[in-house]
Parts: C-alpha cells; structure tokens; sequence
C-alpha cells in the first residue's frame, strides 16, 4: 500500500483546518473520524478538510467525509472542502458528489476564500 494518512490540525480563531496527506482508504477513514469528533467536542464554527495534499482517497474515504459533514451539521458547524488533485477530485465527479458538499478554493490556491465555480450544469449532455 501507499502511505498512511497524515492529518495536520490548524486551528484560526473558530475554524479548524485538517489538512489530509497520504491516503484516505478503509483502514485510515476511522481515524480522520475519530479526529473530527474531538474538533466538534471543542464547538468550532467551521471545519475546512483540506485535501490539496491527498495523494489517494476511496469510496471508505468518501464515507468518513459524508459522515464528518454530517457531524458538522449536528453540532451547527460549518463545513467545506479544499479540493484535491485530479485523481482525488475525480472519484468527486464520478460519484456525483462534487456538486453536492461544499468545495471551494483555499486562500492558499487563489489568494481568497471564495466558493469554487460550478462544474458544467449537466456533464451528460453532449458537446454539439
């Protein structure tokens, strides 16, 4: 296998960053879980997974950042993603769950917190 998950904790008045590196898959997933959980028992107001640095994510990975943002919408807490690389954000688009959670680009990557533009309206509509 590939490396481990890496999760860096940055922490900026409410909002917590976790920055992920390595590998979001089954045997990780439960870690970056247990790691939200202990944000939300703090009360943050917003909680941004940084996914820049992700090198591998799957479908257990996809599971643990449904499950983080439904924890945020329970403790009334606000949450986004910083997307990934190509491969990362394809299994996004392919699972259709790109235009369903709330991407946007870090400061890091554009100089400002705004919300990512939209991807195409329908992606099955064919070109011409």
């Amino acid at each position: 296998m590939g490396s481990a998950l890496g999760i860096h904790g940055e922490q900026d008045g409410g909002r917590h960053t976790l920055v992920l590196t390595g590998e979001l898959e089954i045997s990780s997933a439960p870690e970056l879980e247990a790691k939200v959980q202990e944000i939300c028992n703090e009360a943050p107001s917003e909680l941004v997974l940084d996914l820049s640095r992700l090198e591998f994510i799957d479908s257990s990975g996809l599971r643990a950042i449904l499950s983080v943002r439904a924890l945020c919408q329970e403790q009334m807490c606000d949450f986004c993603l910083t997307p990934g690389a190509r491969p990362v954000q394809h299994l996004f688009e392919i699972t259709r769950l790109i235009d369903k959670l709330p991407f946007r680009r870090s400061r890091h990557q554009h100089g400002e917190d705004s919300p990512m533009p939209a991807s195409d309206p329908d992606p099955d509509t064919p070109l011409g």
